[in-house]
């Protein structure tokens, strides 16, 4: 049973088909799945509230009450509250997660209601909440995106980026396997595919504390080295791995025909060719070459 509010509609499971999916033939529908307990739910909700006035019939506006209606939350991956989708022509067309400032969710309304331009500032919204922390949120979110527009490279790029920087490589390849023959194209790929090759790799490599041991017993030795940065890179390990290739630039730089300064080439590429490490990184290694 669904309850109407002057400027919205509790939906549940039975509701939910005519209240939203029917409705967004004929107007847009934000959904905001909400709960009680949750403090940013009641500072987002007079937002979306004052907008659906501010649109005059051109917005509705449906609450979900996640606590009460588990099935409906389950089906729409919902992890972090509040999240908000946006339903038009029957089916979702945007998403965002927490307390947004009203004018950026009045730029995701004209985009659909007003004919705006096509979404620029998703996956950069996206990507911030990522850098902020807030991982699994942006995950759900352009695994979303994806949902709604399977044919656009972009937002598999993205997944892709994180997923290997996660050492996440099984997820990361079934993204990338969708991807088009110009997205096999892009760093984004490449980087995946070293990895792929990375982890491979691991397999004739001695475990760590044995290469270890065999450093501490032989400062020189170059090898044990060598295989040591590969496994730590491999695991993830990205800082001590690039340390201990640098230390063989400085103390042989001959070693494998220049094989560490271009083994650091490769992680820097692998890991997007940008960041505050590989900055750091690419600066350690042009003040050791000079």
């Amino acid at each position: 049973m669904n309850t109407q509010n002057e400027n919205y509609v509790d939906v549940d499971m039975a509701s939910f088909g005519p209240e939203v999916v029917e409705a967004s033939m004929q107007q847009l529908v934000m959904v905001d799945f909400w709960a009680e307990w949750c403090a940013p739910c009641r500072s987002l909700g007079p937002i979306l509230e004052s907008l659906v006035t501010q649109y005059q019939g051109a917005v509705k506006l449906v609450k979900i009450d996640t606590d009460a209606h588990q099935e409906l939350a389950g089906q729409f991956g919902i992890r972090s509250l509040p999240t908000v989708f946006f339903f038009k022509d029957g089916k979702p067309v945007d998403q965002f997660m927490g307390v947004q400032p009203e004018q950026a969710i009045k730029e995701i309304i004209d985009r659909h209601v007003s004919g705006g331009a096509p979404a620029g500032d998703d996956l950069e919204m996206a990507r911030q909440a990522y850098e902020q922390g807030q991982t699994e949120e942006a995950k759900n979110y352009v695994r979303q995106l994806i949902s709604v527009t399977p044919d656009e490279d972009e937002a598999k790029l993205l997944m892709v980026e994180w997923l290997t920087a996660e050492g996440n490589l099984d997820e990361a390849n079934q993204f990338a396997d969708t991807l088009s023959a110009q997205g096999k194209e892009s760093k984004e790929y490449s980087s995946l595919q070293m990895a792929v090759e990375l982890q491979e790799s691991l397999k004739d490599i001695p475990a760590a504390g044995d290469l270890m041991a065999a450093i501490t017993a032989d400062e020189n030795n170059m090898q044990a080295r060598y295989q040591l940065a590969q496994r730590l890179i491999a695991e993830h390990n990205h800082a001590d791995g690039l340390e201990q290739l640098l230390e063989i630039i400085r103390r042989d730089r001959s070693f494998e025909d220049d094989g560490a300064r271009l083994y650091m080439i490769k992680v820097f590429e692998m890991l997007g060719g940008k960041g505050e490490l590989v900055s750091k990184y690419r600066g350690l290694l042009a003040r050791t070459l000079n």
